[in-house]
């Protein structure tokens, strides 16, 4: 039976006494493709705001969010420097698995630069199935054969068919070395029905359960989603994984504690259905606060990054004729004053912190923690 432990940093002192390594999953570079689609339906409670959106909604330059999306500011160098920086204090030797949306660039340029046992190449593969979507983490994907699989999986996106889901994860998983995880297996992609999700997922796991390693812990999503995913791993027989699932410049809210002393090795453990996961400080935080926080990080300025400093550098639409371009080269470097004051309005209520009885008030709600 599957042997999962789950710690939380803030209950218990020195939890990672007694091992030697932290994996970090499930994180985001500049190669993630974000869609926008959801942006007017959290936008519309902001007062203010909500008055812009309806106006690139409904006014005489119509804006189509759907055809929106933005990327994060991190490079891979920077994601994985974030990622390491936290593990290392906490004593830890770190492990690092960068899953961008549907590209694996990040892990082949990092192959080349930090060591590759550390440092697998992995992607979050977008699955359609049904009237849904599920996002898979396919780890430590075979370097010699990488762009293959790659290309196989976005073919399969492009064009679902499901005997070749079946095909790809049979094959996947005659790797040892290989693992494959569930995220966020309760998240709904925008439009999606949660009746159309929830059976969809039943259909999955009766017909795919068997190439799926482990279900994901996010350490973006509330608690209450997080504890539903553990009875789902339960009644599957499956371990729970942790994923940090960072988009911005908060590092993951949770990591994996190991004595591996690679990420095969961990891999390896997690087959066995072996997982210790740590949630960290952060996971703690009232959710508003982090998403404004992260929206911040997403808004501001970044002059270590010629050509994607600003956000509008790294927000694209695509036109009517197919073409996709940045804010900057749609405006031509003129922003206009009703986005640009929205985005600084974001960039300042991101830097303020709640007051100590709203944060009290959300612990007792159960937000902030199990």
């Amino acid at each position: 039976m599957p042997e999962s432990t789950i710690q939380f940093a803030w209950r218990e002192p020195r939890t990672s006494a007694g091992f030697q390594a932290g994996v970090c999953l499930h994180g985001h570079t500049m190669h993630s493709q974000e869609c926008l689609s959801f942006l007017p339906r959290y936008l519309h409670h902001v007062p203010g705001i909500s008055q812009i959106v309806s106006y690139y909604e409904r006014g005489p330059r119509r804006v189509d969010f759907a055809r929106a999306w933005w990327t994060p500011p991190l490079t891979p160098a920077s994601a994985l420097r974030l990622e390491r920086d936290q593990i290392a204090s906490l004593g830890l030797r770190p492990m690092v698995s960068l899953t961008d949306h549907d590209d694996i660039e990040a892990g082949l340029a990092l192959g080349i630069t930090a060591d590759p046992r550390d440092t697998p190449i992995s992607v979050e593969w977008t699955v359609p199935y049904e009237r849904t979507f599920f996002h898979l983490g396919v780890h430590n994907i075979p370097r010699h054969a990488a762009r293959d699989w790659m290309d196989a999986m976005a073919e399969f996106t492009r064009a679902p068919r499901e005997a070749a889901l079946r095909t790809i994860l049979n094959e996947l998983t005659r790797d040892p070395d290989v693992l494959i995880v569930l995220n966020h297996p309760f998240w709904l992609e925008e439009g999606v029905v949660e009746s159309d999700h929830r059976r969809a997922l039943d259909r999955l796991l009766r017909e795919c359960i068997c190439w799926f390693d482990a279900f994901e812990l996010n350490g973006t999503r509330r608690w209450k989603e997080n504890a539903e995913t553990i009875e789902l791993a339960r009644a599957h027989s499956r371990p729970v994984i942790s994923g940090g699932d960072r988009h911005a410049c908060e590092p993951s809210a949770c990591i994996n504690l190991t004595n591996a002393g690679s990420f095969a090795e961990f891999v390896a453990e997690i087959h066995a259905g072996r997982s210790s996961i740590l949630f960290l400080p952060q996971y703690r935080e009232p959710m508003a606060q982090r998403v404004l926080e992260a929206s911040r990080d997403i808004l501001r300025t970044y002059p270590e990054y010629p050509g994607r400093e600003r956000w509008t550098d790294r927000i694209f639409y695509r036109g009517e004729d197919g073409e996709a371009r940045t804010l900057a080269q749609i405006w031509q470097g003129r922003e206009p004053w009703l986005p640009a004051s929205a985005a600084a309005a974001v960039q300042l209520l991101g830097g303020i912190r709640l007051h100590p009885a709203l944060r009290a008030f959300l612990s007792e709600r159960g937000e902030m923690q199990p």
